[in-house]
């Protein structure tokens, strides 16, 4: 069994044609490709959004650090704390 793809020139979607039954045996859209003012676009959003995810890791980093302080300064000052049972028993 042989399948050839084709373009269709009415509907510019791709047709699946089996040649030994001389049928189309099944079609799908077309990925469209991107204009380039498209392109320059997204290209020139890109480097704010770049922007906004650095600040976000930061932002996050900075909370964990303070966060991890915070603990670290808890553990200190209450000296009777047990160290936590091991989560993974080994044989």
């Amino acid at each position: 069994m042989s399948n050839i793809e084709v373009i269709c020139p009415c509907c510019d979607n791709v047709l699946v044609i089996d040649t030994f039954a001389k049928e189309v045996v099944s079609h799908r859209e077309r990925k469209k490709k991107a204009s380039l003012e498209e392109f320059l676009e997204q290209e020139k959003n890109k480097p704010a959004e770049l922007e906004k995810k650095l600040a976000e890791a930061m932002e996050k980093e900075k909370n964990r650090s303070e966060y991890l302080r915070q603990k670290f300064e808890e553990a200190k000052t209450n000296k009777d704390l047990k160290d936590p049972a091991p989560s993974i028993m080994w044989d």
